[in-house]
Formats: C-alpha cells, sequence, structure tokens
C-alpha cells in the first residue's frame, strides 16, 4: 500500500504496510506541510478580518500580529546562542532562522559589511502562497515588511531593516537593508523638540 503526499515543489510517494503513521513521513515533508499551514492559517485569518472589517482596520491588525510574531525572532537566536552585533550577524542569524520560520524563500547578499547588509529576494513564499490561494499580493506586503522590521530589531534594537523593492507591489525581485538606526539629530528634529516645558 502506498500514500501520494503532496509537498509545494514535489511528489513523495512512501512504501507503508498498514496504516500510515506520522513517522513514516520523512521530516522535511513534515516541515513543509507544517509551514504551509501555518501560511495558511495567517493568509485565512487575514482574509476573514476583511470580510468583518474595513480595510483599514483589517490592514492594521494584520500589521499588529505580525510584528508580534517578528518579536520572537531574537529569543530563538538567543537560544541558538547565534551571535547578532552588528548587520554580518544579524543578517546570518535571519537567514538561519528565516529558514525555519518560513523556508521557501531564495536570497542573496549583495552588499555586506558589518555596518549595512543588502539581501536580494528572488523567491519569496509568502508572495507565493498569497498568489496560489488568490490573495492580492499586494495584501502581504505590509505585514511582511512589519515581521521583518521587527525581527531584525528583536535581534538586534539597535538596527532595522528597510525595504527597496517588493515583489509583492510588482517589482521583479525583494531588496532588503539591514543597517543601524540613525538617531535623531538637531536638523532632523521637529520643531520644539529640545525646547525646554514652559519656554
Amino acid at each position: 500500500m502506498g500514500k501520494l503526499l503532496l509537498t509545494s515543489t514535489t511528489y513523495l510517494y512512501i512504501e507503508v504496510m498498514g496504516m500510515l503513521n506520522v513517522d513514516d513521513i520523512p521530516a522535511e515533508v513534515k516541515w513543509e506541510i507544517a509551514t504551509r499551514s501555518s501560511m495558511g492559517l495567517a493568509m485565512g485569518y487575514s482574509a476573514a478580518m476583511r470580510k468583518f472589517l474595513n480595510e483599514k482596520v483589517a490592514e492594521e491588525l494584520d500589521e499588529a500580529v505580525w510584528t508580534e510574531g517578528g518579536k520572537g525572532i531574537g529569543d530563538i537566536a538567543s537560544s541558538l546562542g547565534i551571535p547578532t552585533g552588528n548587520a554580518q550577524e544579524i543578517e546570518n542569524a535571519w537567514n538561519v532562522i528565516g529558514e525555519i520560520v518560513m523556508p521557501g524563500v531564495e536570497a542573496k547578499v549583495v552588499e555586506s559589511n558589518p555596518e549595512r547588509v543588502v539581501d536580494r529576494v528572488d523567491k519569496c513564499s509568502t508572495c507565493s502562497q498569497a498568489k496560489e490561494a488568490g490573495f492580492p499580493t499586494e495584501s502581504v506586503c505590509r505585514p511582511c515588511r512589519a515581521f521583518n522590521e521587527a525581527a531584525i530589531e528583536s535581534l538586534n534594537p539597535n538596527y532595522t531593516m528597510n525595504f527597496n523593492k517588493r515583489m509583492c507591489l510588482g517589482d521583479d525581485y525583494c531588496e532588503s537593508v539591514i543597517e543601524k538606526k540613525h538617531g535623531i539629530t538637531l536638523e532632523a528634529a521637529p520643531a520644539g523638540y529640545h525646547e525646554e516645558e514652559g519656554d
């Protein structure tokens, strides 16, 4: 007796005697199924919110939920003992952990020094799954940005991530920059920022 398992990239035929047991399924297939299920749950949650709430409120809730998810990435890095002291270490940590929590992303470093790393993503599982589910890819843009930014800042609060290009908005690839946060200077501060109370 055999069982056919469908993954996003392969078909796997497993020979089993009698009933299929979870231990008969290879770890990488279980992992892919779990990841696709979690992403499906997140997208379903997002779609359901849009049925009951106006678009602006749904987007804000979506962004808040994904931000909270990203905040846990620093704890994962810490528990694994992965260093996150500069941009290169942060990118490495996010690459390792990202492969676990969001597999299916194909990225490469295009510029790297201790203070700044530029990544290029040529394949994004979040964008691909949105397309497969019939969601507009723009709907995953804000949550993805929020998740990534929160993840980077949880790895090292002195750094942040910004995007220059986004596949979900029609670009051919995503380009992100991990770099130190810039402090407020006198020139950039809002009017009255440095004034004493009562002046």
